[in-house]
């Protein structure tokens, strides 16, 4: 039996990518950090989410001086 081409996007095991994926894979979109994403926690995606949050108030504070 044939094997089945491992795409480099695999989640290992679960849904893989959907015909809009797959097409914007196609068309040429990177989509490496929405994967990477997708495998952090829960826990580490909000601690990167309120780091790029403080970086861009800060920057909006020292444009304003």
């Amino acid at each position: 039996m044939a094997q089945k081409a491992k795409n480099r996007y695999d989640t290992g095991g679960k849904a893989g990518p959907t015909d809009e994926i797959q097409a914007a894979i196609e068309y040429g979109i990177d989509i490496s950090m929405l994967i990477d994403n997708i495998r952090r926690s829960s826990t580490e995606r909000i601690r990167r989410h309120q780091t790029a949050l403080n970086t861009a108030e800060r920057l909006r504070k020292a444009k304003q001086v």
